[in-house]
């Protein structure tokens, strides 16, 4: 497996029809759309849908597990059984995860869905700094909730092996 598509923090609170529509005011739709597409273009096993999940005392603003919160948005084309949660913003703290990449020799990941503040940033730096693995920022397919703190992690990643796309 040598290119994989992340897709991150597609779920009902952000992009569902039941989302805060004036917090996450984005069309959720269209992104959707657009994810779908990049979606299709993957075999199942290279694609992994990457859960924000709250638990303990501080949940943040991330969704409580075996909540209609934390579910795939209707219209995501889930096809594949490669769903990782994660509770901190790097989805390789989730070590099963980092594991998995590294069992596969994965040479490439793809970002693609909702950055809540600084997940496909940290995310992205780990894969690149402590994984070796390519990063596809497809910005056509990633809504970014806190431009200033992604703006910082850009400055960041233009110094990686991070590729910045935004026409497919």
């Amino acid at each position: 497996m040598d290119n994989v598509l992340f897709v991150v923090n597609m779920q009902e609170m952000y992009a569902g029809k039941s989302r805060n529509k004036d917090k996450y005011s984005y069309d959720a739709e269209a992104l959707t759309d657009r994810i779908n597409k990049r979606i299709n273009e993957f075999q199942p096993e290279e694609v992994f849908y990457i859960k924000s999940i709250g638990r303990g005392l501080l949940k943040g603003g991330m969704p409580k597990p075996d909540t209609r919160d934390a579910e795939f948005p209707v219209g995501l084309k889930v096809k594949s059984k490669n769903i990782y949660e994660k509770n901190k913003p790097d989805c390789f703290s989730n070590d099963a995860l980092a594991d998995f990449m590294r069992a596969r020799h994965v040479k490439s990941i793809e970002f693609v869905g909702i950055d809540t503040g600084t997940e496909v940033g940290m995310s992205a730096l780990t894969a690149t700094e402590d994984l070796d693995i390519n990063v596809v920022y497809n910005e056509n397919c990633l809504v970014m909730l806190s431009p200033d703190k992604a703006s910082k992690y850009r400055d960041k990643l233009r110094k990686t092996r991070v590729t910045f796309k935004q026409d497919w």
